[in-house]
């Protein structure tokens, strides 16, 4: 949130961004429920979930989750490994990929040239097809560590990470949520001389830069209008960008579109760090690299 404030007769303004922490206050507090539903579906997917303010914690159980060890049947596989699932054919058939993986078979041999599963009673086998030999079997055992009431957490400041990230993609909920947190802060600085002084003091400093907007000791020179549209356009390119890139093995079409976000992104980048004095050394290096992904695009 872009504030304008004054300290005695200078008038300028400050960048208040709430971290995590600040933004989990207003999740805390009830006030952001539609922000709060959708970050923790993102996280988490669709399991049962409820906020527990007391703790700053979700608790939530999740049966889909196939990474824990507490689960209902299990099969040794050696003597070192154990395979979990919450049903019998789940553990068999993780028993089967497990194994075909190991022992492949070769597809061209007309006696033995794929395998299939078959889960009858306590016992997982495996059969080379097509004469339908076994290959191999194991017996599935129930697991006495399986709690099926097992609950999990989920610190309310991760959740509140994901807010933030949703409000900075122009989701609206998202935003209020973290509104609201630059509002109690500047609420709290009010009756805290503590936490008045480094926005006062700020402000101070900001108002030697023309527009009053500084960031990591860089002046914004533009005009102070366009510092949203053009800070707004980076990110919007960043996350654009997000998780692609190429290498050896991406294909020309791949590499052509991702080109087409970088040198997007680049020129946004570009525009940005013109309007910054001095330049952000971060800024600077953050160029660098997407110029380099770039490259990689284009050969």
């Amino acid at each position: 949130m872009l504030y304008d404030g004054s300290k005695g007769a200078v008038t300028s303004s400050i960048l208040i961004t709430p971290n995590a922490s600040q933004v989990a206050k207003v999740l805390r507090g009830g006030a952001a429920g539609f922000a709060l539903t959708l970050a923790v579906e993102q996280l988490l997917g669709a399991v049962d979930w409820v906020l527990d303010p007391a703790n700053s914690k979700i608790r939530y159980k999740d049966q889909s989750d196939l990474t824990s060890t507490a689960y209902g049947f299990i099969i040794p596989i050696n003597n070192t490994s154990v395979l979990y699932g919450f049903t019998k054919e789940n553990v068999c058939s993780k028993y089967f990929n497990y194994y075909s993986k190991q022992y492949p078979l070769n597809t061209n041999d007309s006696q033995k040239n794929s395998y299939r599963q078959e889960l009858k009673d306590n016992s997982c086998y495996v059969h080379a097809m097509p004469l339908n030999v076994q290959a191999s079997y194991v017996l599935i055992y129930n697991n006495s560590n399986y709690n099926p009431n097992q609950e999990k957490t989920l610190s309310l400041e991760t959740v509140a990470q994901k807010v933030i990230e949703n409000a900075e993609s122009d989701n609206l909920d998202a935003q209020f949520a973290v509104l609201a947190a630059a509002n109690n802060i500047l609420s709290e600085a009010e009756n805290d001389d503590a936490k008045r002084k480094p926005i006062e003091d700020e402000l101070e400093n900001n108002a030697k830069c023309p527009s009053g907007i500084v960031r990591n000791g860089s002046c914004w020179i533009c005009d102070k209008s366009q510092f949203m549209p053009i800070t707004r356009a980076t990110r919007d390119a960043k996350t654009a960008t997000r998780y692609k890139g190429c290498n050896s093995s991406t294909d020309l079409t791949t590499k052509a579109a991702n080109a087409i976000l970088f040198r997007n992104l680049i020129n946004a980048r570009v525009q940005e760090n013109a309007c910054w004095l001095p330049p952000d050394p971060n800024h600077i290096l953050r160029l660098a690299e997407d110029r380099n992904a770039l490259s990689n695009c284009e050969n």
